[in-house]
């Protein structure tokens, strides 16, 4: 802009800069003054294109930016509007940039830029602070043009005053007036560019000032960063130090407590009720202290934002019930009255998570009953104005003093802290809860005075919403009342909300457990139970399934081995080697084809998804007429009548019939003339193997084939293992301990209810069970460097009939498989790993056992104490099939194993 320019050549130079500088493909530039402006340049713009040649104010775009004196940004831009060319075709741009150019209050001129791309910031600002200068170079190349227009009238003028001499004379007044005027104009075009260099370095100062304030921020939001860096590292020695104390402590709590259960459980019967009540004693002591370890750590994985709310639909009477039958006989000891109260009005069910309520329900009831010694406490449920569901829990206790009110929900605090205190406890319980309380979407309140009891009190909604869940800072200062109850913003997984039957269940109708995470399927399964005459209940996860079938002991079970928390194949394990449910029919349906396991851990049936309506109708009509069915078959075959009559008499009860046969020829009759529950096959038969017989019933139709059970004397190979398990669902061999055997697995098949056989029977099934079929031979390898450990681990497996190999770490545990792959002892069938051991860890030894081919499929179940909340997740990355964490439960983890044992 610098120069005497012309207003044309001024706006030539202004667009062929700010389109070389910012992008722009097109562009106009209008000059003028007043209301009306002309165009005085032009950029990128092809002959012939529409573009007007003048504007008024307010007309258009282009006069409504000079009316308002702002910049007006114009994106995805229509068809019609400003174009661009070249030799190779034209376009128009997609956004538009319309800038006023404005001086001492007046606007002088005005830029259109046309853009192919999203315009930036940056331009916006660069076109900002560049327009006052437009504006004062236009102005100044408008008068330039005026007093070059001036000087050439004043030429003109001479000329005709040459010629003219007697004007000439008139005229060099008029000539005179017009050059004063001419130095007024000077004298003003001098004045502005003084005014133009003052606003020039005012700019600049201003351009230092905001320099000096974004390097003052900078430094700032590095201290920020600085600062955010020493909490999360602060944060992460504190995990680490929680995590690893859990390890310490976990780990010799571990062996107490499996080696507890095995005293307790008395396999042997040979201890006195005495010596079972110690075992029993330091069991429930070993479970109160893992209590205390799982505080800690629930209130660090909370604090570090690592538990997830899981809503499931909450049966308020089922609620209630359980944890009156937890607290009555704590409240009769102390002679306490405990009443549980719930409103008439009060839903049936609410959506919520019912750990995390029980959790906080049972720290409340637990903390009234120990700081009361006479009186009542109370468990009301109420329903509030808002809709949403009050629990308030009330004693005649001790009471808290009123400066303590907030102070006892602070972590590590009691109200008598003493060394002499009363009580016991470590003061997180009221801390957990109302972190608990506070993710559930409610607040806690107390109401309490010294020696005068206390009322804990909290709101939740009907329905779970986690637009509810206060931030923590906030959670000082919320009161119920502020939090107001409403529709969740965001629904919950479908199948924690599924209606089911579980508060409408009758007597005369039979129960279906549907455990299936899929809501959509499980819903299509309630239906059609309920019209072929089921009550049906809906378990979306492995714990809640096992919960249920405890509680309401159903008639049948659908079972879906892809669930969220554990394989449904765990869960059918550990209902099949429950005595309280063992006998419910179990009939799997699942996406993944598990069919050989899931037979062998006693399934009736499996389906393999996707099914249709007539093979779900076939399932359920299967199981009401394995349920209406008052007599089972059970057909013998065996050559020995000695041995064939004293099978007989063992299997046969009030409603098993035995039918025995002594040949093939005359199994094939009875087994073409009706159908059997179950077959015992010996396969020495006079006229024919055991295998022919077996192969003839898989080949041909006209025979029924019923579960089969192999009960032979006969040492057999792994080949003939292999080849029987095509047809057989389990295989026994004759020996010490196989009539308790060969009974287990008939009332395993025949879903037979333990307690209801007669007690000689069920003695011999108690034996049976001290021992595994699964188990029985099989290689385990056990990779812990605790040797309390190792010692609990192995009395769990070798009396179950496992051979059991020990490797101290990692290393060793490599070093164990590889002189097993050289041929040097059995192979391994299974590994449990420990994850924190020296040398080389339990991950880092599963991931070199995954790099060798030859180990691809050996099962690893990896054993951790850390128990923080990515543990599960690294195991399973590094490789292992499954992950337990300490202290172990001893029937969950057989049943892993179990599950995990190669077949």
């Amino acid at each position: 802009m610098m120069g005497d320019q012309s207003v044309d050549r001024l706006g030539k130079s202004i667009l062929e800069f700010m389109a070389g500088y910012t992008g722009a493909v097109a562009g106009v530039v209008y000059t003028g003054k007043g209301v009306r402006f002309e165009r005085a340049a032009c950029y990128g713009v092809p002959t012939g294109a529409n573009v007007p040649e003048t504007f008024d104010i307010r007309e258009g775009l282009l006069g409504q930016s000079v009316a308002e004196r702002r910049e007006i940004i114009v994106d995805e831009v229509p068809d019609g509007y400003l174009e661009f060319g070249s030799a190779l075709g034209t376009g128009k741009p997609r956004h538009l940039v319309i800038l006023p150019g404005e001086v001492d209050g007046a606007v002088t001129a005005v830029v259109e830029l046309g853009f192919l791309q999203k315009v930036s910031d940056d331009v916006i600002k660069l076109l900002g602070r560049a327009s006052e200068a437009m504006a004062t170079a236009v102005r100044a190349a408008i008068y330039r043009g005026e007093l070059q227009d001036l000087l050439e009238e004043t030429q003109r003028q001479s000329e005709e005053l040459q010629t003219q001499s007697e004007e000439l004379r008139v005229s060099n007044e008029e000539l005179e007036e017009q050059s004063r005027a001419l130095k007024e104009s000077q004298t003003r075009l001098e004045q502005q560019q003084a005014e133009l260099e003052q606003t020039n370095s005012q700019l600049e100062e201003q351009a230092q000032q905001l320099e000096g304030q974004r390097d003052d921020l900078e430094q700032a939001n590095a201290a920020v960063r600085l600062k955010a860096r020493e909490l999360e590292q602060a944060s992460r020695y504190k995990s680490d130090f929680l995590a690893n104390m859990s390890h310490e402590l976990r780990t010799p709590l571990n062996s107490s407590l499996i080696l507890a259960k095995l005293l307790a459980d008395n396999p042997h019967e040979n201890l006195t009720e005495d010596q079972v009540k110690y075992a029993r004693t330091i069991q429930s002591s070993g479970k109160d202290l893992l209590n205390l370890i799982n505080d800690i750590l629930d209130l660090s994985k909370i604090e570090a934002g690592h538990v997830d709310i899981r809503p499931e639909t909450v049966a308020i009477e089922g609620l209630t019930n359980n944890l009156r039958q937890l607290f009555q006989p704590l409240a009769s000891d102390k002679k306490l009255k405990l009443v549980i109260d719930v409103a008439a009005d009060v839903p049936q069910t609410i959506d919520t998570d019912q750990q995390k309520l029980e959790q906080v329900l049972k720290n409340l009831l637990s903390n009234a009953i120990k700081f009361t010694e006479t009186g009542h406490v109370d468990l009301r449920i109420t329903k509030n104005s808002n809709g949403g569901v009050v629990f308030s829990v009330s004693d005649t206790g001790i009471g808290i003093a009123t400066e303590n009110h907030q102070t006892v929900f602070d972590a590590f605090h009691q109200a008598d802290g003493t060394i002499s205190r009363k009580f016991g406890g470590t003061g997180l319980g009221l801390s957990i809860s109302r972190e608990l309380v506070r993710l559930l979407g409610g607040t806690i309140q107390l109401e309490s005075q010294l020696g005068q009891g206390s009322t804990f009190k909290f709101s939740l909604a009907e329905n779970y919403d986690p637009g509810l869940v206060l931030p923590k800072e906030e959670r000082e200062h919320a009161t119920p009342s502020t939090v107001s109850v409403q529709a969740p913003a965001t629904a919950t997984p479908v199948h924690h909300k599924l209606e089911d039957d579980r508060e409408l269940l009758s007597g005369d109708k039979r129960i279906l457990l549907v455990i299936e995470d899929d809501a959509s399927f499980a819903e299509i399964l309630r239906d059609l139970s309920r019209e072929l005459g089921f009550n049906s209940i809906v378990a979306g996860s492995a714990e809640e399934a096992l919960r249920l079938a405890k509680q309401f002991t159903p008639s049948a079970i659908v079972l879906d081995v892809g669930l969220p928390d554990q394989s449904g194949l765990a869960v059918l394990d550990q209902l099949k080697n429950d005595v309280q449910t063992r006998h419910i029919p179990v009939h799997v349906v699942s996406g993944s084809d598990h069919t050989e396991t899931a037979y062998a851990l006693g399934a009736i049936g499996y389906l393999i998804k996707p099914v249709n309506r007539d093979q779900l109708v076939g399932v359920l009509q299967k199981f009401e007429t394995r349920l209406s069915q008052d007599v089972h078959r059970v057909l013998i075959v065996e050559d020995d009548a000695v041995q064939r009559d004293a099978v007989a008499a063992l299997l046969k009860t009030l409603n098993v019939e035995t039918v025995t046969a002594s040949t093939v020829a005359e199994c094939l009759d009875l087994l073409s003339q009706g159908t059997f529950d179950c077959m015992v096959l010996d396969l020495t038969l006079p006229d024919a193997s055991g295998y022919t017989l077996l192969e003839t019933l898989s080949a041909e139709d006209s025979y029924a084939f019923p579960p089969v059970i192999v009960y032979t004397g006969k040492e057999l190979s792994t080949d003939d293992e292999q080849r029987l398990r095509r047809y057989s669902k389990s295989i026994i061999i004759k020996g010490a301990k196989s009539p308790e055997r060969l009974l287990d697995e008939v009332s395993l098949f025949l879903h037979q209810v333990i307690s209801e056989l007669p007690d000689e029977q069920q003695k011999m099934i108690r034996k049976a069970r001290n021992r595994d079929a699964v188990l029985e031979g099989r290689r385990i390898l056990i990779v812990e460097d605790d040797i309390r450990n190792v010692y609990a681990l192995t009395n769990i497996l070798e009396p179950r009939g496992a051979i059991v190999d020990i490797a101290r770490n990692g290393s060793e545990a490599l070093e164990v498989l590889a002189k097993v792959s050289d041929g040097a002892g059995a192979p391994i069938d299974l590994v449990l790993m420990d994850v924190m051991m020296p040398v080389m860890d339990g991950l880092t030894a599963t991931r070199r056992i995954r790099e060798n081919p030859v180990w691809k499929k050996l099962p690893i179940i990896t054993l951790t104490a850390k128990a923080m909340p990515d543990d599960q997740q690294r195991c399973i990355e590094a490789g292992a099939n499954d992950y337990m964490a300490k202290p172990l439960d001893v029937d969950k983890l057989l049943s892993l194993v179990r599950v995990w044992m190669p077949k």
